[in-house]
């Protein structure tokens, strides 16, 4: 006996069913760059909205009981946490990944304020405001703030700020990838030092990482170099603010402070190759967060700054999804 035939007249079956393969996976896989209003108040001015774009990574559908939210690092941009986010997606669909656009990088909204920051606090509040966005949307999820590089520098302060003033833990639980925890030791004093004089005298000068670099090439990954990387990178700045470069070495020691404030679980990564941070250093600054609050440390030797994206990305982000499945607390 002869199947009855499911094929669409004029429409040949192997293309009906790619065409709905290609609906489920858009139905399933909802990946979408879009914008949010930011209410902000800068010193000395009245309130301002402004839009920042942001991504997600959200099974459609499904109401996640863990949202991780990303600040990517210096230079970066909130496609930076695209591998992570495909990943969760497959394999924990309960997990949804938003990663905004860091005020002063490459995408702000302002191209005038683009490497610059006025001030530091603003990172933290934009931090705050976002994730406020977030629990609105989610509010039953737990929150896990993932701060890669300079992201790690703005969501541990961010933590501290919210702590010291006597706050519940904005967050549930805190991600940090490649955190910048001190100054290299061979980064000359008096380059430190004068950077911070002359930013007193005319802070929005700017001037090029490289400057700062003495010219050496900074490894990103096994395959790419910072300059490569900024050749193919739409939002690359290439200079930054002198106010901008003493803000982030001023939060630069203050990590092992955030460090101690720490009192929710904590992720650790880090490579052994990474050019802004020793292996030494980072395994000191997670010496100083408390145990009681749940910490644990991943470190791969071979690999470099960018972890996501090196040629361990596999193992790193398989870590990540291990952690977020394990750590303690359950949604609320």
């Amino acid at each position: 006996m002869k199947r009855a035939s499911r094929e669409v007249p004029g429409f040949p079956a192997r293309l009906l069913a790619r065409a709905a393969g290609w609906l489920v996976a858009a139905l399933l896989l909802s990946q979408c760059a879009t914008n949010y209003t930011l209410v902000s108040n800068q010193p000395d001015e009245a309130e301002r909205r402004e839009t920042f774009g942001y991504r997600k990574w959200l099974r459609a559908g499904t109401e996640p009981e863990t949202v991780v939210i990303g600040v990517h690092g210096f230079c970066g941009a909130a496609i930076d946490y695209e591998n992570l986010g495909k990943r969760l997606l497959k394999e924990q669909p309960e997990t949804a990944v938003y990663a905004y656009e860091v005020r002063g990088q490459g995408r702000d909204p302002l191209k005038e304020r683009r490497g610059d920051i006025d001030d530091p606090r603003l990172w933290f509040s934009d931090l705050h405001r976002f994730t406020g966005m977030v629990r609105e949307r989610h509010p039953g999820a737990r929150i896990v703030w993932f701060g890669e590089s300079m992201g790690g520098l703005i969501i541990s302060h961010a933590y501290r700020q919210a702590v010291e003033k006597g706050e519940e833990p904005p967050c549930d639980a805190l991600v940090l990838s490649s955190p910048v925890v001190k100054i290299r030791d061979d980064f000359p004093a008096w380059k430190k030092e004068l950077v911070r004089q002359v930013s007193h005298i005319v802070p929005t000068a700017r001037v090029p990482l490289e400057a700062l670099a003495g010219g050496e090439e900074v490894q990103m990954t096994h395959d790419t170099v910072h300059s490569e990387q900024a050749e193919t990178n739409s939002w690359h700045i290439e200079k930054h603010t002198l106010r901008l470069l003493v803000s982030l070495g001023d939060l630069i020691d203050g990590m092992p402070d955030c460090a101690r404030s720490f009192g929710v679980p904590t992720l650790v990564l880090h490579g052994g190759k990474d050019f802004f941070t020793s292996a030494g250093d980072v395994k000191a600054f997670y010496g100083c967060i408390p145990k009681k609050a749940g910490r644990e440390r991943k470190f791969y030797p071979d690999s470099y700054h960018l972890l996501m994206y090196d040629a361990q990305k596999d193992r790193v982000i398989g870590d990540v999804e291990q952690w977020l499945e394990e750590f303690p607390g359950e949604a609320k």
